[in-house]
């Protein structure tokens, strides 16, 4: 399902968003609908400069005070994915792009996405536990042992041309 519906939207969009130009510039006329283009584009990178400073504020706090800045960073990048629909000239990805600038909206979307991800880091050998306990030390060991069964090598059984060339 999900390989007949990646394409069908590649296709799909450009063709609406032609579709949404032409009933646009039928009622409010070509110069109008340029405008609104316009328009829509330079909201979108004024969003973007001004919400994309206040995310970084916002992640700069979560790490100083010890919580953990996932949400503001689900939070950014939605708000950069708005921005840059807002951008991309076309009335329906200006409504999503202003869709996605409503909070409950982008929360909703952020649950959601956060819901099928995991976030796994190994900067620090420290585990979080959330901002009322202190970091501790793993309990795991950081070696994996593996036994002879469990390892092969592709190039065991043929012959390294540097040593061949060492041998003779």
């Amino acid at each position: 399902m999900r390989s007949i519906f990646i394409p069908l939207v590649i296709l799909g969009l450009p063709l609406a968003e032609i579709a949404g130009f032409v009933i646009v510039g039928r009622e409010i006329g070509l110069a109008m609908t340029l405008l609104l283009v316009l328009l829509s584009a330079i909201a979108g990178v004024i969003l973007l400069r001004f919400q994309g400073f206040a995310v970084i504020r916002r992640v700069q706090e979560a790490t100083r005070t010890g919580s953990d800045p996932g949400r503001e960073v689900i939070s950014g990048a939605l708000m950069f994915v708005a921005a840059l629909l807002l951008m991309v000239p076309g009335f329906i990805s200006d409504i999503f792009g202003l869709l996605l600038f409503v909070p409950p909206v982008r929360q909703a979307i952020a649950g959601y996405l956060r819901s099928r991800m995991t976030v796994v880091t190994a900067a620090s050998s420290q585990s979080w536990r959330g901002p009322s306990h202190a970091p501790q030390e793993r309990s795991q060991p950081r070696v994996i042992d593996l036994g002879e069964g469990e390892f092969s090598r592709a190039d065991d059984d043929e012959t390294n041309p540097s040593e061949e060339r060492r041998q003779q």
